[in-house]
């Protein structure tokens, strides 16, 4: 996942999508319209376009969809919106609100038409920068800690609470002689490394930013980059060329006792026609040292305010973002990256919690999740972070001088 500065089966979640509002419901000034999508390619694309039928069928409103790469996914929507482009509305990874805001349609009022008491908080203000509402949420994703059960049987051992505990638990089940490492994460460029290595920095105190400036540069974020490589020690031989899809494999194909991985990542281990381990795996909050920060990373929906087509845009906004898509979701069989639901409603439903084994972990993790900075800069910000951490994890540099200088460009980002 890269932002660069350049920038039960199909069926049973079709019958529940059945249930949304039919066409007459539609305000008029939305029925007959036609609508473009910028759509994440591959990750989340499939249980979209399993449901995009009903939901045109229903309302009137047709859907065109154009779906990009993570890594191209931002600078197609910065420029579309910044050109007075095509796209009437976005699938948007959060971070991507604050620097986007300026072309987006403010959904204040829009906002009290829904039922947000069912939405979980930290959700609905992952759409929201400086007291506007600018986007909805869809998929409410954040990191949780997954294990093999069965293995941490053998061996006796609970599930890791601290990362002194994650560190022991994963030395313990690390055995290459037999192919079994102790735990699945990137240490590569991929923009997961970066984001692997602030969870454990934050962990212990640190903050990218603080005070309008780089502070990782502490004692905090030191410990916390230190447990990080620790944890490197420990993890599949081809690490360093690892991304999202490969955490899902290895834990897939049993190699990982353990991994820290996105909620949506989960929803494949479960299948048993792609994962060997299905069945095996429990899932928990990540680690905590003086404070537990599992981080979010929420996909939201929002409107292009330049759109002709704004009334369509936000039926199917709050359609996505509804029970009735959110019911279809969590059943879908997803190959690589699901959407969930960001409402209590869903995640708290006796059919959720059958299909998914870690929606407890998820709501959970989801009531004290941590945001990253609120920034409009935040896209460079983050850029900096993942080309530093990748050098970081080749050797390239020391981690003294890869917090200095991320630190410093930071600074130089924010203009201090």
């Amino acid at each position: 996942m890269r932002i660069s500065r350049s920038f039960a089966g199909v069926a049973a979640a079709l019958l529940v999508v059945l249930a949304i509002a039919p066409a007459a419901d539609a305000p008029a000034s939305a029925q007959g319209k036609t609508i473009t999508l910028s759509m994440l390619a591959g990750y989340k694309e499939d249980v979209l376009r399993a449901n995009l039928p009903e939901f045109e069928k229903k309302t009137g409103i047709k859907i065109v969809v154009d779906a990009a790469p993570f890594g191209d996914l931002y600078k197609k929507q910065l420029l579309s919106l910044s050109t007075g482009g095509r796209y009437d509305v976005l699938f948007m990874d959060e971070p991507w609100i604050p620097p986007l805001s300026e072309f987006l349609l403010p959904l204040n009022e829009r906002m009290k038409t829904l039922d947000t008491a069912d939405f979980i908080p930290t959700t609905v203000a992952s759409g929201a920068f400086q007291g506007t509402q600018y986007a909805v949420p869809v998929d409410p994703n954040v990191q949780l800690l997954v294990y093999r059960k069965d293995l941490f049987e053998q061996k006796g051992l609970k599930p890791p609470a601290t990362w002194d505990e994650l560190l022991a638990d994963a030395r313990a089940l690390h055995d290459p002689a037999k192919q079994q490492y102790g735990i699945a994460v990137t240490a590569s460029s991929d923009i997961q490394t970066a984001l692997y290595m602030l969870l454990a920095m934050w962990s212990y105190g640190a903050e990218l930013v603080d005070g309008g400036k780089g502070s990782l540069n502490s004692a905090a974020g030191k410990k916390g980059g230190e447990v990080f490589l620790e944890l490197l020690k420990y993890t599949p031989p081809n690490v360093k060329s690892y991304n999202f899809a490969d955490v899902n494999k290895a834990v897939q194909l049993g190699q990982a006792a353990i991994a820290i991985q996105w909620a949506s990542g989960a929803k494949p281990m479960e299948d048993k026609t792609r994962s060997s381990v299905a069945g095996k795996l429990g899932y928990t909050q990540v680690p905590k040292a003086v404070r537990q920060t599992p981080m979010r990373g929420v996909w939201t929906v929002g409107i292009a305010k330049n759109s002709a087509n704004q009334d369509a845009a936000w039926q199917f906004a709050t359609w996505l973002s509804g029970r009735e898509f959110g019911q279809a979701a969590v059943t879908f069989p997803s190959a690589t990256s699901a959407i969930h639901s960001p409402r209590f409603s869903v995640l708290k439903d006796p059919v959720t919690k059958a299909a998914l084994p870690y929606a407890d972990a998820l709501l959970a993790s989801l009531q004290i999740t941590k945001e990253r900075p609120r920034l409009r800069e935040y896209a460079d910000i983050q850029e900096n972070l993942r080309v530093t951490a990748g050098k970081l994890t080749a050797g390239e540099l020391t981690l003294e001088a890869a917090l200095k200088e991320i630190d410093a460009g930071t600074n130089r980002i924010l203009g201090k």
